[in-house]
């Protein structure tokens, strides 16, 4: 239930960035395989539409290829003729229509740069660039999560553009919060006349969003559903005063696997945990022993090949678990 991959409203982490090199290369790689393009946008981390878009590139301006034709025109001479220097054609047309590029070079200098703490107004000039698309560049490579993080590392000179931006986004952090609104949950009010039930509550901290998030489905799922066939949705935004727009995550509760707290577990489920050899653990719960809300959570799995020894895992109540199933039926 807390992935922080899952529900993820917001863009790909490459949309907007400026296209590199290695990313061309498995565009390439795909249409030459035949890879739909949904698959590469996945791949590269971009929306199929944004890779569309960048096809664009590979048709020389005389070839006059109609855009509907695209796809295919560049699927068909890629497989015709492997020595095309498709390359040099999407090179040009990136000089020829001033967008950006980022080159392998370019790539293998922000890493160094990265790893041996270069000063960002260096590497900046390193890369002939600015030190807010030295920032970017960091990000799209995941070396950083933010532009903030990127600057907190390596600086930003003040009144720059990155230095501007930074300042910009901490101010309106400071006066931002988390919602957390949870529909179709048991335990949580019904208003009359309300389709579904529903939990709305203010976090000063993400982190505060989806343990409360974690509290109301485990609880969910302990105590079984009033209405079986409904859907119970949650959405965890960041809003500041005012403001329209801001990340959003959101997602679904899946009663077939997932994660879940260690209070929430039920006999029957499979559940998967990692062991101290770097390996993991995965079998059926066949008792549970939690004597008090505070106590750990002692879960008996299934006995060692049909024997008399058992394998028992110990958890805090509120530690999560990864279920790969649940229980056919959870008790009322």
């Amino acid at each position: 239930m807390s992935d922080d991959n899952s529900g993820d409203l917001r863009p790909p982490r490459q949309h907007g960035s400026t296209w590199r090199e290695s990313e061309y290369r498995v565009l390439a790689d795909d249409l030459r395989a035949g890879v739909d393009l949904a698959r590469t946008a996945s791949t590269v981390g971009r929306t199929e539409s944004a890779v569309r878009a960048a096809l664009r590139h590979f048709a020389p301006p005389e070839e006059r290829v109609p855009t509907a034709d695209r796809e295919c025109w560049i699927r068909a001479r890629l497989v015709a003729e492997p020595d095309w220097n498709w390359w040099a054609v999407v090179v040009e047309n990136h000089r020829r229509t001033r967008s950006g590029l980022w080159f392998t070079r370019h790539e293998h200098c922000a890493r160094i740069g990265w790893r041996r703490r270069t000063p960002m107004p260096a590497l900046a000039q390193e890369l002939a660039t600015s030190e807010l698309s030295v920032a970017e560049l960091l990000r799209s490579l995941g070396l950083v999560e933010s532009i903030e993080e990127a600057a907190d590392h390596l600086g930003a000179t003040p009144g720059l553009a990155l230095a501007k931006r930074v300042t910009a986004r901490r101010d309106e952090a400071v006066g931002a919060r988390w919602i957390l609104v949870v529909d179709g949950a048991a335990g949580t009010t019904r208003t009359r006349n309300a389709p579904v039930r529903r939990q709305i509550s203010l976090h000063e901290t993400r982190t505060a969003a989806e343990a409360e998030r974690d509290r109301i489905l485990s609880w969910h799922t302990r105590i079984g559903p009033d209405e079986p066939t409904t859907q119970v949705w949650w959405t965890i935004a960041e809003r500041g005063l005012g403001a329209t727009v801001g990340h959003t995550r959101s997602g679904t509760l899946d009663p077939t696997g997932g994660r879940s707290r260690a209070e929430a577990l039920t006999v029957g489920d499979i559940i998967r945990v990692p062991v101290p050899d770097g390996g993991y653990l995965q079998d059926r719960i066949t008792a549970i022993t939690h004597p008090t809300p505070d106590a750990p959570v002692i879960v008996d799995l299934a006995p060692v090949a049909n024997s008399r020894v058992r394998r028992v895992v110990e958890f805090t109540p509120d530690e999560v678990v990864e279920v790969v199933r649940r229980a056919e039926q959870h008790p009322a």
